[in-house]
């Protein structure tokens, strides 16, 4: 039911650390501009985040530069819940203010036509008529400029999925064509990657808490991304240990583990991410934050290009896998991203593993390719890590590059003349 429309006017929300002067100024310049305009200074982060829980729409937020707690997770809520973040006073750092995903920076005077500008062009304006849009979001932005592969691996627990992302992570390592630029991440809620690469358990180094916190204030670039990635000795890849208590899943934050992952693809050809199959069916527009453990699993599998499926042998193995199957398919995850692995004991399971791969290739839907059955081995193999990769970049070769070509218009071959021409 739409209610009738009487007007409209602008709902600005404030937010600083203390009383700058441009909270006053901005009082007077929507008294010029709309007498029904509002504006509302809020009394910290957590008023900020109640009010923008309340499903009532604002029109923009303005905050301070220099306020304490202004970083990527409160800019992606924000402009989450339908406000636009305009940074008040950080011009002189406009271009990182705008990577978090600000809408615009001002300077702190808050020039009449700039501010008149601002409101024209980032700020919505809302209906006298109160009503509340529950649900609607602005759709995520895209990718710009070259960006390397993200493969997932996933798997009901016990199955090996983290035995095999390390293999995986080795054979693609090995292959000459991907240059060395290979890592392997643990986004697991219990990580194992650090123990299975022989790390100590009081091991200090950079891990994904340290990569998610560097990148809560902007995009670090090679040298820094450097600093957060663990050299394993004789390893053709580079590592991120996962969480060292399952509790702190919270700190790695939502929007900064995706600008994490993004930042890390633009800087390797693959990226292989070991991450529980917690797929987190939320409802599309709903805001994006640490809202559940399943956060982690829900941001990797929208990043990932294929998502590598583990299972077992075993009726109960086989069950299980038809059931993170069928959640991946319900999450929106199209059969071309999926690849299903069976593992099977080096001996005696093959034939086993072959029987399950042929009822689950019947319980699933037709377009997903048979599943691969390969040999369960806890040390692992050149050999087998040789084909996992070629299996891997195989599917990938089938996907669609992620080179954003700008709007380039492909030509027709001699449309154009020829040499001699």
């Amino acid at each position: 039911m739409v209610a009738a429309v009487n007007g409209q006017r602008h709902v600005l929300l404030g937010l600083a650390s203390g009383t700058p002067t441009w909270t006053t100024t901005i009082c007077q310049r929507l008294e010029h501009h709309g007498h029904s305009s509002e504006f509302i200074l809020c009394t910290g982060t957590a008023d900020l985040f109640n009010r923008l829980g309340t499903g009532r729409l604002f029109s923009a937020l303005f905050i301070d530069h220099r306020t304490v707690g202004l970083d990527r997770e409160l800019i992606s809520r924000s402009t989450s819940a339908g406000c636009p973040v305009v940074v008040v006073g950080g011009d002189d750092e406009s271009p990182r203010w705008v990577t978090l995903g600000a809408a615009a920076v001002i300077g702190s005077d808050l020039p009449v036509d700039t501010f008149r500008q601002l409101l024209s062009h980032h700020a919505s304006p809302i209906l006298t008529t109160d009503h509340l849009d529950l649900g609607s979001g602005p759709p995520e932005s895209a990718s710009h400029g070259w960006s390397g592969r993200l493969v997932a691996v996933t798997g009901p627990g016990g199955t090996g999925a983290s035995g095999l992302a390390r293999h995986l992570a080795a054979g693609m390592g090995n292959d000459p064509r991907m240059r060395g630029s290979v890592l392997l991440l643990d986004a697991c809620l219990e990580a194992d990657q650090a123990f299975l690469h022989g790390l100590p358990d009081d091991h200090l180094g950079p891990d994904l808490q340290a990569a998610t916190q560097a990148h809560r204030g902007g995009d670090p670039d090679r040298a820094g991304l450097e600093k957060l990635i663990v050299r394993p000795t004789d390893r053709p890849y580079g590592l991120i240990p996962g969480l060292r208590r399952r509790r702190d899943w919270p700190s790695i934050g939502g929007p900064s583990l995706r600008a994490t992952l993004v930042n890390l693809r633009r800087h390797h050809l693959v990226s292989v991410v070991d991450v529980d199959p917690l797929i987190d069916l939320t409802p599309p527009g709903q805001a994006i934050g640490p809202s559940t453990p399943g956060e982690p699993c829900r941001i990797v599998m929208s990043l990932a290009d294929l998502v590598v499926v583990v299972g077992g042998t075993g009726e109960h193995a086989a069950r299980s896998m038809e059931r993170l199957l069928s959640n991946l398919g319900d999450a929106g995850i199209s059969a071309s991203r999926l690849l299903p692995i069976l593992l099977a004991e080096p001996a005696t399971g093959r034939r086993t593993a072959r029987r399950e791969a042929r009822r689950l290739d019947r319980a699933t839907p037709a377009d997903l390719d048979s599943p691969l059955v390969l040999a369960d081995s806890t040390s692992g193999s050149p050999g087998t890590d040789t084909l996992l990769a070629r299996e891997v970049l195989g599917a990938l070769d089938l996907l669609a590059g992620r080179l954003d070509d700008g709007g380039v218009v492909p030509v027709a071959v001699g449309s154009l003349g020829t040499l001699d021409q």
